[in-house]
């Protein structure tokens, strides 16, 4: 048994967490025992809950309306740009691939967002990801809240097991010598290909859950159908493909230089907060532009404590994270670099690895869904005794929530 009180904060609202606090408890000895399973909880641990406690009482996950209307405005006039450029004579339609990839990158951030978010707003923008940029929000959590619950878990993060790109060296089963010696070269190839290999997940996931009777697959599927008659109504085929392998390439790349090159897990963190730390990074951008175009991934170790929270409150909550890290954790732990050092970091990572040698039969597998947490990541069903403390009922849930990513009350959770 772990605690998972951490988990269900970051994907849940308030909602949840009174029903968690309506379950029948245990009686005290059974509850004793069942804490004392779960082991102390950490010193950083108990300030970080202290932190969210004080960010909630203040209002930090009430959304910026205003904020909210500049980029869905700034998304739109791409949109418009990109469609209306696409329909010009011979090589001058080409003008149009740059604004649609921007439009598709910017309506991924702002997806992603929402996807995370708690408020009321975000569950209203449930469908902007299929319509803006054709992305199942169903498909999405089932990925995405694995990657949060359990960050750099080699054989359990799914944004860290991409065969045939290697994040460490594979075990010999695993490995692929053609494709991991040359990684650090092709790897921009495979970003690019990021955007066409989500759709059509997309679309066989939405596929999937119409035939399990799944609520909201209706809904889903008709935005899809919206986007893509849009798309191939008024957009020609070379230039769709080449914008979405162009806003594949940009977002690929980003997401990329936040975890490759930090601590790797080969076991399950009990504590959630410092291993969010050690293996999360952020940039500093150099423009207003790419601040912009980063979509609030360059507080990536914000958005990943407070995942829920909307983005434009990610700046003023940087230096309230450094703070907390000089005085809880040991020096340098938070992690920022210039945007453009962390892509030399990733390619200088992705590179190493290239030219090691692999793991031999001791390394961790990439496909090994029991390893390293005991968690069938393949969807097993997780049952609640008739009487459970919040603890044990936290640790069922943050399991479900890892196995199918239904950690947001059947919203998708996010990057």
């Amino acid at each position: 048994r772990r605690d998972a009180t951490e988990a269900i904060h970051a994907f849940h609202g308030e909602s949840a967490r009174q029903m968690v606090r309506r379950l029948p408890l245990l009686d005290a000895p059974a509850a004793a025992e069942r804490e004392a399973e779960v082991g102390d909880v950490s010193e950083v641990t108990k300030a970080f809950r202290a932190l969210r406690g004080r960010l909630w009482e203040e209002g930090w996950w009430e959304r910026d309306l205003w904020q909210e209307a500049k980029w869905l405005g700034i998304w739109a006039a791409l949109c418009v740009c990109g469609l209306g450029l696409a329909h010009l004579d011979g090589w001058l339609s080409a003008l149009a691939v740059p604004p649609l990839a921007l439009a598709m990158v910017a309506g991924a951030w702002l997806g992603h967002d929402y996807a995370h978010g708690v408020d009321d707003f975000s569950r209203g923008m449930r469908l902007f990801a299929p319509l803006a940029i054709g992305i199942s929000p169903t498909w999405w959590s089932e990925k995405h809240n694995k990657h949060h619950a359990l960050t750099n878990q080699m054989g359990a993060d799914p944004d860290i097991s991409m065969p045939p790109l290697f994040i460490w060296p594979p075990h010999t089963a695993d490995d692929m010598p053609a494709f991991r010696s040359l990684q650090h070269r092709w790897y921009p190839l495979g970003c690019a290909m990021i955007f066409i290999s989500w759709r059509f997940r997309s679309l066989h996931c939405v596929a999937t859950s119409l035939w399990e009777g799944r609520r909201g697959a209706v809904a889903e599927l008709a935005a899809l159908a919206v986007h893509w008659t849009v798309l191939l109504a008024c957009v020609p085929v070379p230039l769709l493909l080449a914008a979405t392998s162009l806003a594949g390439l940009v977002c690929g790349l980003i997401l990329m230089t936040s975890h490759l090159g930090e601590e790797l897990y080969g076991d399950f963190q009990d504590d959630w907060v410092q291993a969010q730390f050690c293996s999360t990074r952020g940039a500093v951008t150099r423009s207003s532009f790419t601040e912009w175009l980063w979509g609030g991934m360059q507080y990536h170790l914000e958005h990943h404590l407070f995942p829920s929270m909307p983005r434009s409150r990610y700046p003023q909550l940087r230096p309230l994270l450094q703070h907390f890290a000089a005085e809880q954790l040991p020096h340098g732990t938070y992690r920022v670099d210039d945007e453009l050092a962390m892509l030399d970091r990733t390619w200088h990572h992705l590179r190493t690895v290239a030219c090691a040698p692999d793991g031999g039969s001791s390394a961790l597998r990439i496909r090994d869904g029991l390893h390293p947490t005991g968690l069938d990541y393949g969807g097993r069903a997780v049952r609640l005794p008739s009487h459970s403390s919040p603890v044990a009922v936290a640790a069922a849930l943050a399991a479900s929530a890892a196995a199918v990513g239904a950690a947001v009350s059947g919203r998708p959770g996010g990057q």
